[in-house]
Parts: C-alpha cells; sequence; structure tokens
C-alpha cells in the first residue's frame, strides 16, 4: 500500500499544443489484423508521469494469483462439504474463473467464483472463520495469504523490458507509478526487483482505504495519477488488460496504451475474452515496442 499522502492534483494542465496524443506516436491500424500493433514513444516535453499495471505490464502475477485462488477454493469446498454435508465438485480457477475478471480486485473474483456454485455463504462462514468476518473477507484473507507465500518462496520475474523502461523513465525525467489489484503490489515489485524504479505503488489496500471499486472502475488509476501530482493530459498508462484499459479511458489519461506479451493470453487457456480491448487505444506488442525520446 502506498504511504504518500492523497491529495487532489494542483498541477495545471498542459498548452493546447501539448497533448500527450501526440507523444504516443503510435501508428494505428485496423483492428483485428496482424498489423494491429502500434510502438509507443514517450516524449519527455510532453509527458509527465506513466502509471504502469504492476500484475501484467511490469511482472506476469497472474500464475501465482491463479494457484493461490486455487488453493483457497479447495480448502474452501472441502471445509464446506465436511460442515454442511453438501458435497460440491472441484472448482478449477484456471476454467471457471473468467476471463474478464482478470485484473480485478480479489474482492470482486471471489464474490464472481462463489456465485459460479450453488453454496450457502452465510452456512459455510458459520464454522470456516471469525463469526465477525463475511465468507467474502475470509476467502481473499486466505488467498491473500497464500499469494504472499508464493512471492516469498518463487516471486514474479520482471517483464523483458520492464527494467529498461523504468531506467529511461527516471532518466528523463518522468514520474512512474504502479498500480495492482492485489493486496500484495509492493512486495511483488521488491520480488521482481522494480520497487526501487518506481516512484510509488498503489494496490488493493489503497482501494479499500479509500472506497474505491476495482477496474472497470477508474478509481485506483485516478488515485495514481494524482499522488504522481500531474495533470491527467500529461500522463500516460500503460495496462496489461480490457478491464484496465477501459478504466484507464474512464480516468482521462492523456492516452492509454494495451500491452500484450507474445506468450499470454488475456483470456485463460480455451476461452475467449468476453470484454474485448477497447479502443481506439494503442495495442502494443511487449515492452520494447515502448521507448523514451524526443
Amino acid at each position: 500500500m502506498s504511504t504518500a499522502q492523497y491529495r487532489p492534483s494542483t498541477v495545471e494542465a498542459p498548452p493546447a499544443d501539448g497533448a500527450v496524443t501526440g507523444s504516443l506516436g503510435a501508428e494505428q491500424h485496423e483492428p483485428g489484423t496482424d498489423a494491429d500493433r502500434a510502438s509507443v514513444r514517450l516524449a519527455p516535453c510532453l509527458v509527465g508521469a506513466v502509471v504502469l499495471d504492476a500484475d501484467r505490464v511490469l511482472t506476469d502475477s497472474q500464475p501465482l494469483r491463479v494457484i493461490a485462488w486455487q488453493d483457497t477454493l479447495d480448502a474452501y469446498l472441502a471445509q464446506y462439504a465436511h460442515v454442511t454435508g453438501r458435497p460440491q465438485g472441484t472448482l478449477d480457477a484456471t476454467s471457471d474463473l473468467p476471463a474478464h475478471l482478470t485484473g480485478r480486485l480479489d474482492t470482486d473474483i471471489a464474490a464472481a467464483l462463489l456465485a459460479a456454485r450453488p453454496v450457502a455463504a452465510d452456512l459455510a462462514a458459520q464454522h470456516l472463520g471469525p463469526s465477525d468476518e463475511d465468507l467474502l473477507r475470509l476467502l481473499v484473507r486466505h488467498e491473500d495469504q497464500r499469494f504472499e507465500e508464493l512471492l516469498r518462496s518463487q516471486g514474479a520475474p520482471p517483464r523483458t523490458g520492464a527494467v529498461r523502461l523504468l531506467l529511461a523513465l527516471r532518466a528523463a525525467g518522468i514520474r512512474t507509478a504502479a498500480v495492482s489489484t492485489s493486496l500484495r503490489g509492493e512486495l511483488l515489485l521488491r520480488r521482481a526487483g522494480l520497487a526501487d524504479l518506481v516512484d510509488l505503488c498503489v494496490d488493493a489496500g489503497d482501494a479499500a482505504h479509500y472506497g474505491l471499486a476495482g477496474p472497470p472502475d477508474p478509481g485506483l488509476y485516478e488515485l495514481a495519477m494524482r499522488l504522481l501530482r500531474t495533470a491527467p493530459e500529461r500522463s500516460v498508462l500503460l495496462v496489461g488488460t480490457p478491464l484496465g484499459t477501459a478504466a484507464g479511458m474512464r480516468a482521462g489519461f492523456g492516452r492509454t496504451a494495451a500491452v500484450t506479451f507474445a506468450h499470454d493470453t488475456v483470456a485463460f487457456e480455451g476461452e475467449e475474452p468476453p470484454v474485448p480491448w477497447p479502443g481506439p487505444e494503442p495495442l502494443v506488442c511487449g515492452l520494447g515496442a515502448v521507448t523514451v525520446a524526443e
């Protein structure tokens, strides 16, 4: 969770000829074609801050979160069957976690997963945790503990090009923020060796503290911009999920660019993404396509 104090931005908007849109140098192509991949050029004279998706752009934490949710759900369903006498089939996170939940807060994921099973949440909560905690908070707490264990034991390596890009942004005087929808944003960055290369981190802990919803709500990204104290018109978002892209567009960034990677899929294996990439923002393949230059 960020330790910075949340204050409304007081940075004045840049002149009309300083729009961030022109700084990206993103060549647009017809959607759905092989050429529908842009390069992004960040010009320091036009861009004051860059906000980056910690979970999918700076690192790929999704595999660890899937494991954490699988372990949490297996334990929950086994205990539920034991205390209620209502056996439940195994819930497979890799197929039961819909692709459009990728990039959402754990509380939203827990709610959707519970909705996918005919379980009596109130009955289970009486036996599976403290009486003053509801089932969603219980599941999120267990998943978070498991995710922390995995981060400490395995870590999530940085994406190819992440260190280079962050160093180039710092050298150019462009401030940076990392945004994670997990409660372990700072640990994620630390284990990836990126914590000292960003100016601040905003994560699900901040969402809870300030009462913010997760993507596609823009709250987390708006908070990152305000903490960076840079006008929205001079801010750029690099994000790795369709929901994050939609949130960035709602947050009023000068430009939002969706970053994909060759060996990733937006959806889990065998599923089509139910949330398409919002347009007309550029779709960038890898951080190698993002440069810092006038």
